[in-house]
């Protein structure tokens, strides 16, 4: 009678899992071979592949898109990935500060265009005989001798202003207080001349070419801009003087009106 070969139960579960290592191995090294290519991809692109052959501007009034491409210091040859989009726009805000914005638009395999918008005086303030002129962003544009008509002037101390760099302010309680009573004023649609928070407690505004408000300390400032609000538009279009808002409250919702009133 033939003898059946004994099965050896632990060779074949060795087998397996030598099977199953060199399975997983070959899948590793698979991995880690195709992370190598994307990485070598991924380099070549932003070093050898895709070299700036065209650049264009558009958008500004102001400057020539000449000017905007030299002052970027963006070149023929950089790459069109790794050319550094915020040296380039400190570089042209820089040195073009009637510059607001700044957008690269990248069309492959070699063309980058450079979109820019112009910026304009949002607000001022007065150091010496100047005004600094500054855009909604911020940025200082320009100092000039006369307020601008179309900005509004802000009142406060420890301004530090460089033409060409961000306007920086000293007080952050004041910043904030400031920034809130702007935005109170354009959400009322109310044409602001000026904002005074040199005191916090006592905070001043200019508002429709008529009107000097005092508003006192920020305490119920919302409310106190919607009464403003309703007493401008329930003024004739001849009148002009003072607004006294500082003593308002829920107990007493009202403001009061010194006609003629110049500071």
């Amino acid at each position: 009678m033939k003898q059946e070969p004994i099965r050896d139960e632990f060779l074949e579960k060795r087998k397996a899992r030598q099977r199953k290592a060199r399975k997983k191995r070959a899948i590793t090294t698979f991995i880690f071979l195709m992370i190598c290519l994307v990485i070598t991809a991924v380099i070549l692109c932003l070093t050898i592949f895709f070299p700036i052959k065209n650049i264009t501007a558009t958008g500004s009034k102001i400057y020539s898109n000449t000017e905007i491409i030299k002052q970027s210091g963006i070149s023929v040859g950089d790459n069109i990935f790794t050319f550094g989009e915020k040296r380039a726009t400190l570089n042209i805000k820089s040195k073009l500060p009637f510059i607001e914005s700044i957008k690269y638009e990248r069309k492959l395999p070699d063309k980058l265009v450079i979109k820019v918008t112009d910026a304009k005086p949002y607000y001022c303030f007065k150091q010496g005989n100047s005004y600094y002129n500054v855009s909604k962003n911020g940025w200082v544009l320009e100092t000039a001798s006369e307020k601008p008509d179309t900005a509004f002037e802000i009142i406060l101390g420890g301004v530090k202003a460089e033409v060409g760099k961000p306007i920086e302010f000293s007080d952050p309680n004041q910043t904030e207080i400031l920034n809130n009573l702007i935005s109170l004023l354009e959400e009322n649609e109310l044409k602001i001349d000026y904002v005074d928070v040199v005191d916090t407690v006592s905070l001043k505004v200019g508002v429709d070419g008529r009107f000097d408000v005092e508003l006192g300390t920020q305490n119920d400032i919302e409310n106190k801009i919607k009464q403003l609000k309703t007493m401008v538009n329930e003024m004739k279009n001849g009148e002009k003087g003072l607004i006294r808002l500082y003593m308002w409250n829920q107990q007493k919702p009202d403001g009061t009106f010194v006609e003629n009133y110049t500071k």
